[in-house]
């Protein structure tokens, strides 16, 4: 019998992390089974890299059909293979069939139910020590991410972000995401300018985050972050985490992304414009004052069992 876990992660980067927590389980459950994960984007690498429950992370490419061809052509040829399973949602209408997070709905593939739902990233002493060098000049830093790829209708309006900013001047408002993203007046202006693990790790040493529903939103989870998620077309029964606090105003026509697939909403938008500044920054305001869990500065047990990462 074939003990491998065969796993093909597809998708954008939040699809990558909300399946973190199942590499955990399934490792827990078999712990003399291998789990092998492909991934087709590039970027998913940042987001599985030194997680100690993988234990084989390769890229699905022409190359790895040569090393790997059973693994590979069950996946192209759309062969079932036992034990091979694919974690996606980018095709899964799931507000449309389930009532539960995608968190267990990716455990669900498995049947297995979680008794840690927590995000799951690892890093290095060393990029922990990045991480609190480059935010060390800042004090009350909330991180800020404001765009997603996935839909234009998770977006909330510059000018409200911007009024936001104004509104909080006590605390350093950090912009990351792409260069090309919007940018919001009074932000530091990191777009573009950080690796995605630094930014990751980051959310460690923050004090709060405030953003739409996006990768970074489901980051902070794994830094155990307070913080504060808009949330329009999407809703956050599925998508959410409750180390945020999740703002959504279920208008008659939402959650609409299984049925739009970010084509521009016929409606006005209601979704994201009913959000005002007021209550983003009285939420971000009493996300702040709760203070937030100041853990160890790396993760004591992976690096005990993983001393070569101390160097």
């Amino acid at each position: 019998m074939n003990k491998d876990f065969i796993i093909y992660s597809w998708g954008a980067i939040g699809d990558a992390l909300v399946c973190t927590p199942v590499y955990k389980a399934l490792k827990e459950k078999f712990p003399d089974r291998r789990i092998i994960v492909y991934y087709i984007n590039p970027r998913h690498k940042k987001v599985f890299e030194h997680n100690p429950y993988i234990d084989s992370l390769r890229y699905l490419t022409s190359w790895a059909l040569l090393r790997y061809p059973r693994h590979l052509l069950s996946y192209w040829l759309k062969k079932k293979m036992p034990n091979a399973y694919r974690m996606a949602f980018q095709h899964v209408p799931v507000s449309r069939i389930y009532r539960k997070n995608v968190v267990d709905i990716a455990a669900d593939i498995f049947g297995l139910t979680l008794k840690d739902r927590r995000i799951q990233l690892f890093f290095t002493e060393k990029e922990h020590r990045i991480a609190r060098e480059k935010l060390a000049p800042y004090r009350n830093v909330v991180f800020m991410h404001i765009h997603s790829r996935a839909s234009r209708n998770h977006h909330w309006k510059i000018s409200n972000w911007i009024e936001l900013v104004r509104q909080l001047p006590e605390y350093t408002f950090i912009q990351t995401g792409h260069a090309d993203e919007e940018y919001v007046k009074g932000a530091v202006d990191w777009r573009g300018k950080v690796p995605l693990r630094e930014a990751f790790c980051m959310l460690h040493y923050c004090t709060s985050f405030v953003g739409i529903d996006s990768s970074f939103a489901h980051a902070t989870n794994a830094a155990d972050l307070p913080g504060v998620v808009l949330f329009g077309d999407t809703d956050p029964l599925y998508w959410g985490h409750d180390n945020n606090v999740n703002i959504y105003k279920r208008v008659f026509c939402s959650p609409c992304f299984d049925y739009a697939w970010g084509d521009p909403c016929p409606f006005g938008h209601e979704c994201m414009n009913h959000i005002t500044v007021e209550e983003v920054k009285l939420a971000l305001k009493r996300q702040v004052a709760s203070g937030r869990h100041n853990g160890p500065p790396f993760n004591t047990e992976f690096h005990e069992n993983n001393p070569k990462l101390l160097v």
